[in-house]
């Protein structure tokens, strides 16, 4: 993978934040879902960002229940 295609895919990864807006819940319900392992994350020094995919499977999963 190359530099652009990897600063790219980076910069299309999701903050606790913007999870919390999408899926309507406070930052704090996200990081528990993190922490249980429900939500996978990629870690980067102090930094914590979700795949765009990863967080539509979590929600279709949700959904099927």
């Amino acid at each position: 993978m190359g530099k652009s295609s990897t600063h790219s895919t980076f910069q299309n990864l999701l903050t606790v934040a913007q999870v919390s807006t999408v899926l309507g819940c406070s930052e704090k319900t996200v990081q528990r879902r993190i922490a249980s392992g429900d939500l996978p994350v990629i870690r980067d020094g102090g930094m914590v960002r979700v795949h765009p995919d990863d967080l539509e499977r979590y929600i279709r999963l949700r959904r099927e229940g």
